[in-house]
């Protein structure tokens, strides 16, 4: 459910519910005096991340390097049995 914030010249600033983001949202009624009232566009909210998960985030964007020891040894490709004569594997 989209969230979208508007600001009115008299009461400030208020928040609307949408059930679908279609459609022109610029402008909107404010719900205590009715004047018609423009969005305010805020940054996303990226601060509230936990430490945990934004270091995970961050890790993630790194490649890690292995050696072959950490890789473990190379699997041998197992051979699929064919049911059907004419189907390739």
């Amino acid at each position: 459910m989209p969230s979208y914030t508007f600001r009115c010249k008299d009461c400030g600033e208020f928040t609307l519910f949408f059930k679908s983001m279609s459609g022109n949202k610029e402008m909107a009624d404010c719900p205590d005096c009715g004047h018609v009232s423009t969005r305010v566009f805020l940054a996303p909210n990226l601060h509230s991340l936990s430490r945990e998960l934004s270091s995970r985030i961050e890790k993630g964007m790194e490649p890690q390097r292995m050696t072959r020891e950490e890789l473990g040894a190379k699997q041998p490709k197992k051979k699929t049995k064919v049911n059907r004569p004419w189907q390739v594997g």
